[in-house]
């Protein structure tokens, strides 16, 4: 699984579902296939993260999070501040337990509100859609960057490239859906993107 996540919001606090889960689906709802209704939509890729709930002294080793996260056992390790954490247990869950100061980095404390990311760099990103079920309509879905003024740049395709992405960064996009002419109306909860790159832990 790639370490990435998909956001629907700018605050990078509610992550489009992955495969085979749509809890919070990148769904439209009565696209008109008639006149092949075109529908557009802003989203965001970076890590995975969420903040504390609370505030960390520099001893304690559960962490406790705004939000469920980190499930991933594949990659592990995570970065407050600059400092380091291990999970050990609790992944995808609101309280995680952490060997800390991992990788030599320097405990410190951390309080509420911080930022708590996967400790990885992303590299080679690409997105593309696929179809859960059904007929494949995946061919329906192309993607583009952001032009920097809140807009799709309209270099539309599939797959799609993103900039490399620091764990601490993120890359704004567009998802374009067009429901051919002549198509049924269409209700598409089934679509599911995937991004893919390669991955490597952060050292500072």
């Amino acid at each position: 699984m790639s370490a990435l996540r998909l956001y629907e919001d700018a605050a990078l606090t509610s992550i489009v579902s992955l495969d085979g889960a749509f809890t919070n689906p990148d769904d439209e709802s009565n696209l008109d296939g008639t006149a092949g209704e075109t529908s557009t939509k802003a989203l965001w890729v970076a890590v995975e993260q969420t903040t504390l709930a609370a505030d960390m002294d520099i001893s304690q080793t559960t962490v406790t999070l705004t939000a469920a996260r980190f499930a991933d056992t594949g990659h592990p390790v995570i970065i407050i501040g600059s400092e380091k954490m291990l999970v050990t247990a609790g992944g995808g869950t609101t309280t995680l337990t952490v060997s800390r100061g991992h990788d030599s980095t320097t405990k410190a404390t951390h309080d509420e509100d911080d930022a708590v990311y996967l400790a990885y760099n992303c590299s080679d990103i690409s997105i593309d859609c696929t179809d859960n079920s059904g007929t494949d309509e995946s061919g329906w879905v192309t993607y583009c960057d952001d032009d920097g003024l809140g807009a799709a740049d309209g270099s539309w395709e599939a797959p799609h490239s993103i900039s490399n992405l620091n764990y601490n960064q993120n890359a704004a996009i567009w998802r374009q859906l067009i429901v051919p002419a002549l198509t049924d109306a269409a209700y598409k909860i089934d679509l599911v993107h995937q991004l893919t790159c390669d991955i490597a832990e952060y050292s500072a």
